[in-house]
């Protein structure tokens, strides 16, 4: 399991000390990959007949 990072910033106008917790976001993880495999396979066959029903009717 990943650890949170903190980081102390220290303000030395008025000493004061702040404490930022760093997590991890949802961006940087991985998809996975049986969804992935499964939405390739949905999205070429769609592409195709999009780009035919375009193709008629233009």
């Amino acid at each position: 399991m990943p650890e949170n990072r903190k980081i102390k910033i220290k303000d030395e106008s008025d000493k004061t000390l702040y404490e930022v917790k760093l997590d991890d976001s949802n961006e940087n993880k991985k998809m996975n990959p049986v969804l992935k495999g499964f939405l390739l396979v949905l999205a070429i066959p769609a592409g195709f007949v999009i780009g035919y029903l375009l193709f008629k009717w233009l």
